[in-house]
């Protein structure tokens, strides 16, 4: 029997099945831009199952492929019956957009015509149209072109760039008779007002080689007319510099601004930089070179700049870009008029060596980080400098100003000031698509937040790039400067799921985390959007996981993070129903991978199919290329499993969740309903139909109790509402006596357990519960648990079990023999720690781990052994320490030098790595010497 033949009487969850349910779910339906979105962040390819879905139902993507090319051949006059115009045009910019592979371009180009030849453009999200619009620029369809530019979903400045694409004489598909004397207009007007001086090119005899890029320039411009000596420093960092340099130094020498001094920082580009270095310094006495001996990227750069600057304001400029030369004189007139601004910044375009301007789904002028001018004194003073990582940290400064000075000290010019030249070897070009990032640009985000939240409450902004991070940086834009001494490229334990949400799965995860640190492991955290939480926004994971990276507790990885993990565990199958594509192909790289099955893939009359197993398992080998071995979190999700794919791989324990009785039991021991008092019985859960009986009259069964309860429901309050309306009650009746519903997390969970002398968890009989965090949870605050029966199978003994007509009986026997009730407790307490503790937890991956080696990080080298450090502002100096390492070292004190040099490759730290080196006598600390560049 293989996976397609399950169990007979079983319902199965299928593809089709799951894209219905998941299309039709309550969460995207109230979103219908968020599924677009969601697929478009993650790169999802699986994700188009359900885009397909959600616009044409029941239908497949040849189907929607068919009646497009029918229609765009005019066989068809309008959308197919039960198809959504609107989901349709998502889908095409899907497919546009997400990779975008030639083959996907040209079907969404077929769909979106389509669209338009039945007359439903109108009908679509705005961005479906932009694209079909720069679709057709793309492929010099001018007239096609022409026939969208006054559509009401297409902007002005959308519709400008197309009109400039279409008359570059330097484009492959300009239209005939374009020359510059018609283009330059048009190439103006779409990028800088009437106020500033109109873009002109030099004359091609500026050499072999040169780009229209490299002949921007305007007509001649007096100075700026300056009161004062207002010397401005711009920091340019270079490696490994060609002819764009002198572009980039000679837009600066042409500005307007004349008060100017140019540090360029050669980020140690070796000997073969010198002679542009050179040329660039002989173009005018206002430029500096300063040569750095180690490597350590633009934000070192920048801050080796800012040490030396002798301005009262302070801007930067990429190595391959181009200034307008009105650009230093009009920022610099915008920070002076307003003594409030500590710093202004301005639009700016990404552009191709031949100056196109369309790039498929985007606008294309935006603020431009690198535009950033800065009034040194008082921002070095408070926010000192940039963060001294790889990319993005412009951003995180200008963020920081605002934490520090308030959101209005930083004031964005409505002038495109800066062209930024585009290319696929530019520092972000494979980290950005249209609605799309890397996964690590969104990890920086998110970790830097907090840090800026605590900024503005009235915390420290000040970053000293000699101390220690204020917050963690993305693995991958580490460098390793040590190759004889690599930083560990291993982490024994990685726990994915989706870590939006803080609900049980989290919660469980977050235990986990804690019991294998209590090992002794290094732990890892991996994100993976689950598409049926579809969000327009890129959100941030929970606080508490957050809060733990930021103190270096657990590590925050990517999918495609260059480390090998002895043990992956995706804690939500969900997210490998929808995985990411990894561009590039995989990185990670487990050695055992473990999918946790904490909810069933569909529920026992058929309904709400969530995922596929056959499907997961699948998917998860391809991303991670391991065969995967599937956990059930209980009992009866096991026999789900097998009933689903009786060929499926199934660990012989169950991973039912840990909890920590020790911070848990909350609950004096208080006998229920002392002193007269009443009997105060309660729940809390997510506000979800799974978690509830399956009609109102069926809650109120439940839970009205009587005289002599309190009854509080927390996280209750949609599904009364929804309850009710379904019964043809009021939109909110008034609720029982002696009632308190509460929204979901209006208290905390330790907090609300406290109070209580009873757990009552009623919910719906018809639906699989894998196993349910909120009851052990419960029964470790000190309280006695009154389940519905279903879920004996998981829970055994730790729990009372009474259907709702028997519950108050259940609960009245304990309330009348406090003494009863207490041994109760304590029998409960002693199988919770038994059964759920973090030990037993250890001891399960243990069992996992046992078969093999584990992986090892990167050999290190043995015996006399240099290392580089890399300071803040070294420039034509750098400092090594030489490491004695013999070769009988124990790997432990070998780590302990690794771990001291990734955390401080910069030196910073220097007496630690030297304590790390010489800890047990295994490593010895030679010399420190100091040396020289040669130029």
């Amino acid at each position: 029997m293989d996976a397609a033949d399950p169990v007979p009487g079983t319902p199965v969850a299928t593809r089709a099945g799951v894209s219905r349910d998941t299309a039709r779910n309550r969460n995207l339906t109230a979103r219908p831009d968020a599924l677009a979105a969601t697929a478009l962040r993650t790169k999802s390819l699986h994700a188009r199952e359900v885009l397909v879905e959600a616009a044409w139902p029941g239908r497949s993507a040849e189907d929607v492929d068919r009646w497009a090319a029918a229609a765009r051949a005019g066989r068809e006059t309008d959308v197919p019956e039960g198809a959504d115009a609107y989901a349709l045009g998502q889908l095409a910019r899907v497919l546009a957009l997400q990779l975008p592979e030639p083959d996907d371009v040209a079907r969404a180009r077929t769909l979106l015509e389509a669209l338009a030849a039945v007359g439903r453009l109108d009908e679509l999200h705005p961005q479906a149209v932009q694209v079909l619009l720069h679709l057709r620029c793309q492929e010099g369809d001018a007239e096609g072109c022409r026939a969208l530019l006054r559509h009401r979903h297409v902007p002005g400045d959308v519709a400008a760039a197309v009109r400039a694409d279409l008359a570059n004489p330097f484009s492959p598909v300009a239209a005939p008779g374009s020359d510059l004397d018609r283009w330059l207009p048009l190439l103006g007007g779409a990028l800088v007002s009437d106020g500033l001086a109109p873009l002109r090119l030099r004359p091609e005899s500026d050499g072999p080689g040169v780009t229209p890029f490299d002949r921007l320039t305007t007509d001649p411009l007096p100075p700026a007319d300056v009161e004062g000596d207002r010397l401005v420093t711009v920091a340019m960092s270079t490696y490994r510099p060609g002819p764009a340099l002198l572009t980039a130094v000679s837009s600066l020498l042409a500005q307007t601004w004349r008060a100017l001094e140019v540090l360029v920082v050669d980020d140690a580009s070796g000997p073969g930089a010198e002679p542009w270095l050179r040329r660039a310094e002989d173009l005018d006495p206002r430029v500096r070179v300063i040569r750095k001996a180690v490597n350590g990227g633009t934000y070192r750069a920048r801050n080796t700049a800012l040490r030396q600057a002798r301005g009262a304001y302070f801007t930067t400029l990429d190595s391959d870009d181009w200034l307008h030369p009105e650009a230093i004189a009009t920022l610099v007139r915008t920070l002076e008029a307003d003594p409030r601004l500590v710093a202004v910044r301005a639009l700016g375009a990404r552009v191709t060596e031949e100056l196109r301007l369309v790039r498929l789904g985007y606008r294309h002028r935006a603020v431009a980080a690198p535009t950033l001018l800065v009034r040194l004194d008082p921002a070095l003073d408070r926010v000192g400098f940039f963060d001294p990582t790889r990319k993005s940290a412009d951003t995180e400064y200008a963020r920081r100003l605002q934490a520090a000075f308030g959101t209005r000290s930083v004031h964005t010019v409505d002038e495109c000031l800066l062209l930024l030249r585009a290319g696929e070897d530019s520092l972000s070009a494979a980290e950005f698509s249209r609605g799309w990032r890397h996964p690590a640009r969104h990890a920086y985000k998110a970790l830097y937040t907090p840090w800026h939240e605590e900024i503005a409450a009235g915390a420290p902004a000040y970053l000293d790039p000699d101390g220690p991070r204020a917050f963690p940086e993305p693995r991958r834009w580490r460098k390793d400067l040590h190759p004889a001494l690599p930083a560990p490229r291993r982490l024994d334990l990685v726990l994915g799921g989706d870590w939006r949400r803080y609900g049980g799965p989290q919660r469980s995860m977050l235990e986990e985390i804690r019991a294998a640190r209590e090992a002794g492991m290094r732990v890892g955290v991996l994100h993976l959007e689950a598409l049926r939480f579809a969000s327009n926004k890129d959100l941030p994971l929970c606080g508490p996981v957050t809060e733990a990276i930021r103190r270096g507790e657990v590590e925050w990885v990517q999918v495609d993070d260059d480390v090998d993990v002895d043990v992956l565990m995706i804690r939500y199958p969900l997210v490998l129903q929808h995985p990411p594509h990894v561009p590039g192909g995989r990185a990670l790289r487990p050695r055992h991978l473990l999918v946790v099955a904490n909810q069933a893939p569909v529920e026992p009359d058929g309904s709400d199919q969530r995922y596929v197993v056959a499907d997961v398992t699948e998917r998860s080998r391809e991303l991670f290329g391991v065969e995967p071995v599937w956990v059930p979190q209980g009992a009866v999700v096991r026999e789900v499993l097998r009933a689903q794919d009786p060929t499926v791989r199934l660990t012989d324990w169950d991973n039912p969740g840990l909890v920590d009785l020790a911070e848990w039991h909350v609950r004096d021991d208080r006998a229920p309903g002392a002193d007269g008092a009443p009997v105060v019985v309660g729940r809390y859960s997510r506000d979800d139909p799974l978690k509830f009986p399956p009609t109102h009259a069926d809650l109120v069964a439940a839970y009205d109790l009587g005289p002599g309860y309190a009854v509080r429901l927390m996280g209750a309050r949609t599904t009364w509402r929804r309850l009710a309306a379904e019964a043809g009650l009021d939109e909110d009746p008034p609720v029982p006596p002696g009632w308190e519903i509460l929204p979901a997390g209006a208290v905390d969970p330790k907090e609300f357990l406290a109070g209580l002398d009873f757990f009552l968890y009623q919910d719906h009989p018809g639906r699989h519960e894998a196993f349910g965090r909120v009851l052990l949870e419960a029964a470790a605050s000190g309280l006695v648990v009154v389940a519905h029966p279903k879920h004996e199978a998981v829970f055994g003994a730790v729990l009372d079990y009474a259907l709702p007509q028997d519950a108050r009986e259940v609960i009245a026997g304990y309330v009348a023999d406090p003494d009863r009730y207490r041994a109760r407790v304590a029998q409960v307490q002693r199988l919770v720690l038994e059964r759920y503790s973090h030990a037993s937890f250890v001891r399960r991956l243990a069992s996992v781990q046992g078969g093999g080696a584990p992986a090892a990080d990167a050999p290190v080298a043995r015996g006399r052994v240099e290392v580089a450090l890399r300071t803040p502002a070294d420039a034509a100096h750098r400092d090594v320490v030489v490491l004695d390492v013999p070769d009988d070292a124990p790997e432990a004190a070998v780590d302990r030098v690794r771990e001291a040099l990734a955390e401080a490759p910069d030196g910073s730290a220097l007496e630690a790595l030297v304590a790390a080196a010489e800890q047990g006598g295994a490593v010895r600390l030679v010399e420190v010497r100091r040396q020289e560049r040669p130029r």
